[in-house]
């Protein structure tokens, strides 16, 4: 498939499909849990991922804006990513389930950061959790990893 200029520019990297298929398949079959690392790749792979989930408090109920911040090891690079989310607190709606790799506000090579928000419905305190996945390459190898994240939601 062949892309004009201005829509390599708006895409940033163009990925063939059967990159786009490995990338998919490679994040379908990891899975992360709390504050912990799940390591992808070759086996002695020791670099991880650190992900981090923070929300605004507010007073009143209203859009509460969210960011996620991915950072990995110096000489690595993120090549793809987004955030998946898991659970939202009972008083609040996630506008989008998933925040993918072109809503990322800021993509370097070693930091990725996603900003979105939830509608919070009522007052209220609960958790908000995701699943951050990147593929994570040093020099000409690359790995799916990725880790789960929470914060708690305040709203009053």
């Amino acid at each position: 498939m062949r892309y004009t200029p201005a829509a390599r520019a708006r895409a940033g990297r163009v990925f063939t499909v059967g990159a786009v298929a490995s990338i998919a398949a490679a994040c379908a079959l990891g899975s992360g849990a709390l504050a912990r690392v799940a390591r992808a790749g070759d086996a002695g792979d020791a670099s991880d991922l650190r992900a981090l989930l923070t929300c605004d408090r507010v007073a009143d109920p209203g859009r509460v804006r969210c960011e996620v911040e991915a950072r990995v090891e110096p000489g690595e690079s993120i090549a793809w990513g987004d955030v998946v989310l898991l659970r939202v607190p009972p008083f609040a709606t996630a506008l989008r389930g998933r925040i993918g790799a072109h809503d990322a506000s800021v993509r370097e090579p070693g930091l990725w950061r996603w900003s979105f928000a939830v509608v919070a419905r009522a007052k209220g305190a609960g958790d908000l959790s995701g699943r951050v996945r990147v593929v994570v390459c040093r020099g000409s190898s690359c790995a799916v990893r990725e880790v789960e994240v929470a914060v708690r939601v305040e709203v009053g």
